[in-house]
């Protein structure tokens, strides 16, 4: 029977210093991060329905008036553009039933003036909506800075490590359990000097 070579057996893998060196750093890392682990404080949760404190915050019936005043002067604006676009294009549509003579030049002139007016109804009900969003977030953001200041401090004395929003967005809650002794949505209240129900 033919002998078959294995070659010859290596001594085992003697660790070089550099080798030594990096299982030590690794092995101290790792009692450092489980000590970390065992030492991790207690984390505390609570919640709070941010939507329901803006509902009673005084500032805020201030700033859906004036929003309603500017949706109702931008609606006022937009209403005579709408107007008049449908005017035109009922004086068009009119001329061709008619059966008066529309020369091809007529008729491109005529068309090109209402998707023109078209586009301007079309770029006032997209402009209105960012004018209407931006005047909204810029109100709202010293409400939301003020309940926010709220928040902090109701966390920092209660030893909250997280306080989570209750918020309603898509018909679920997105907290669908919790005691309510983690609920400081009339912590908060109070802090802003406002009763919630």
């Amino acid at each position: 029977m033919p002998r078959i070579d294995v070659g010859e057996a290596h001594p085992p893998h003697k660790p070089t210093l550099r080798e030594y060196k990096m299982k030590k750093y690794i092995f101290i890392l790792l009692l450092l991060v489980v000590s970390q682990a065992a030492s991790a404080q207690v984390v505390k949760i609570g919640y709070t329905n941010v939507e329901l404190i803006l509902q009673y915050m005084p500032q805020t019936k201030a700033i859906e008036t004036e929003l309603g005043k500017l949706e109702e002067a931008i609606s006022k604006t937009l209403e005579v553009k709408q107007k008049y676009y449908q005017q035109k294009l009922q004086e068009f549509m009119e001329y061709k039933q008619s059966g008066k003579p529309l020369t091809p030049e007529m008729e491109k002139a005529a068309t090109a003036e209402l998707q023109r007016l078209e586009g301007e109804v079309q770029k006032g009900i997209a402009d209105a909506e960012d004018k209407l969003m931006t005047r909204r977030m810029a109100l709202l953001k010293p409400v939301q800075d003020k309940m926010q200041g709220a928040i902090d401090a109701v966390a920092k004395e209660g030893g909250y490590t997280y306080i989570l929003n209750q918020a309603v967005g898509s018909g679920i809650p997105s907290i669908l359990y919790g005691k309510e002794s983690d609920n400081v949505t009339t912590l908060i209240a109070k802090k802003l000097g406002i009763a919630v129900e």
